[in-house]
């Protein structure tokens, strides 16, 4: 129910902090990873914490009696209080429990029963996820600029968000490492490497705004300065050629689409844009080679009034209302419509 929901002023990328206000598909999230989540919870104004126990044992069961599949018994206890963990295999718990007497407000969300397969992939593909986690969350922690390289030390005002990732196995050194210090996501080596950048402005129907940016990456010399992404691999291999040749399909960009697209600042995995009327090459050669049409990267930035699955990786809406005939374009220059 969002029936008591006050937008907040707008600002720039629609980086706001309501994307927690709508969720970002938790639950779902949680059981596709492990079999129960145990949520921990404290507001800086309560005297109390708040802890909900959710299984796929208990759904079941509330399914089958047909009662309310997501409630459930709140605990209300005192912080540092752990009498209640009595299983041994959820001893883990009493030290993180431990540690609630040091903060003032906090949120943990334990999942157990992980999927194996799961299990595997974090362990060995650490390194992948972590990136892909910066990726998706690239603008929240570096700011609607994002991340870009500079030579002044000045201080920006989006360095509040810092997101630690923590492995640990046993008999191993814990494997840390803070997102904001990865710079080889995609949206980094996006910035980082365009030569040029055009920024717009679209407005739908209604109160729906998408701000967009389109990059410009040329081929140096000898060296290709679009970055290649490991789900697109703009060289594909040819299955006649021998094991070492390699043919580049449409250059640069390869088969991707142009435009990568953001909710309230977070990356809708799922969906992307291929292009617009005015940036696809058109059908008659013009003042620049059709070859620059395929050496532009992009993202678009909208505000909630577009919607999203449940689980946040899809628009439902986006493409269809960007492509009707009464949206209006217009471009940003020096940050000025």
């Amino acid at each position: 129910d969002h029936s008591g929901y006050v937008r907040p002023v707008p600002v720039p990328r629609s980086l706001n902090s309501d994307i927690s206000y709508f969720g970002v598909g938790g639950k779902q999230a949680v059981f596709f990873v492990g079999q129960s989540a145990r949520m921990i919870s404290k507001p800086a104004d309560s005297q109390d914490v708040h802890e909900l126990v959710l299984s796929k044992e208990d759904f079941e069961k509330k399914e089958k009696n047909k009662e309310a599949i997501y409630s459930g018994y709140i605990r209300n206890r005192k912080p540092s209080d752990s009498v209640h963990i009595t299983n041994d295999d959820e001893r883990f718990l009493h030290h993180l429990i431990i540690e609630e007497k040091e903060k003032d407000s906090f949120t943990a969300v334990v999942i157990t029963g992980v999927q194996p397969e799961h299990i595997q992939y974090l362990k060995n593909y650490f390194h992948l996820w972590t990136r892909q986690l910066a990726h998706i969350y690239h603008y929240y922690i570096h700011g609607p600029k994002g991340n870009e390289i500079r030579t002044s030390k000045e201080v920006e005002p989006f360095n509040n968000i810092d997101i630690e990732i923590s492995m640990f196995e046993k008999g191993k050194v814990p494997k840390i490492v803070n997102l904001r210090e990865i710079q080889d996501d995609m949206q980094t080596l996006y910035v980082n490497t365009a030569a040029d950048s055009f920024e717009f402005k679209a407005h739908v129907e209604g109160d729906g705004v998408v701000e967009g940016i389109i990059r410009y990456h040329p081929f140096l010399y000898d060296r290709e300065t679009y970055p290649d992404d490991p789900c697109f691999p703009s060289k594909l291999k040819d299955e006649d050629d021998d094991d070492d040749c390699f043919i580049l399909e449409k250059a640069a960009r390869g088969k991707r689409p142009i435009f990568e697209c953001f909710w309230n600042g977070r990356l809708i995995p799922y969906t992307s844009v291929e292009d617009f009327d005015w940036c696809t090459p058109p059908k008659k050669r013009g003042l620049a080679p059709i070859e620059c049409y395929n050496r532009i990267s992009g993202a678009l930035f909208t505000n909630d009034k577009f919607q999203v699955s449940t689980n946040k990786l899809t628009f439902m809406d986006l493409e269809l209302k960007l492509k009707d005939k009464n949206t209006l374009f217009t471009r940003i220059l020096n940050g000025q419509v």
